[in-house]
């Protein structure tokens, strides 16, 4: 596949936002999504926000594989990675060439809802043969679990279905109880930095007790609550085997 036309794409968008960032945030910025960060940032008013749409995260991956690998892309190293563009990248904006990707290497799907429908229509039936419905919980969760699985931000997610993020946690938290394993780690690193999760990660495995109120005690001068039930989460997904 020729992706010239989404690498000019990526290195403006990097240009625009004018300051390393991080992988994740480089792709919700390309596909449009909302984050905390991309609020705080105030990138939602950037002109490129959103230039990539049409695609999902694998593709965006991808192409911000490809452009790294041609040297149009860099990664800062005092910056934890962050990505920038390179000179190199500048001058390719400006005369861009061919980039081909092996089509087998883009693993792109739909991001619209193909896999949440039938998810909930095997849900259905499941029930259906049980004589119940499924709830608009059910549904809620199942959504929540796909939209993990793509590792789309919980706060856009929270979003897109007009819920609140602590609404969400709390779906989380009914999941873990339900002993369903999820990962979100994708998500937790990103917004609160993977140095930051390991400590509460050892604060909660060395607790007596991995109530809120004991953290918030320790931590509240430090993290948010939905910050800390994020990382309680984490915990309590992990002893699930």
């Amino acid at each position: 596949m020729e992706v010239k036309e989404p690498i000019v794409k990526l290195i403006k968008a990097l240009i625009e936002i004018d300051k390393p960032v991080q992988r994740q945030l480089l792709i919700d910025f390309m596909m449009g999504r909302r984050s905390r960060q991309i609020e705080e940032l105030e990138l939602s008013d950037k002109e490129m926000y959103g230039i990539g749409e049409t695609h999902d995260e694998d593709f965006w991956s991808s192409v911000i594989d490809a452009a790294y690998e041609a040297g149009l892309i860099k990664q800062m190293g005092s910056k934890n990675n962050a990505l920038v563009h390179t000179p190199a990248g500048k001058k390719f904006t400006k005369k861009p060439t061919s980039v081909v990707i092996p089509d087998d290497e883009i693993n792109e799907t739909d991001s619209d809802v193909p896999e949440i429908d039938s998810l909930l229509e095997q849900a259905q039936k499941e029930r259906l043969m049980s004589g119940h419905t499924v709830s608009p919980l059910a549904k809620q969760q199942i959504k929540l679990i796909t939209a993990i699985d793509r590792h789309i931000a919980l706060d856009a997610f929270a979003e897109s279905e007009g819920l609140g993020l602590d609404e969400v946690l709390d779906d989380l938290e009914m999941l873990a109880q339900q002993k369903r394993h999820l990962d979100i780690t994708y998500f937790t690193d990103e917004v609160l930095g993977s140095e930051c999760m390991q400590e509460l990660l050892e604060y909660f495995d060395s607790a007596k007790s991995d109530d809120m109120e004991s953290a918030l005690e320790e931590y509240g001068d430090t993290y948010k609550e939905e910050e800390l039930r994020l990382a309680r989460i984490v915990f309590r997904m992990k002893q699930i085997k």
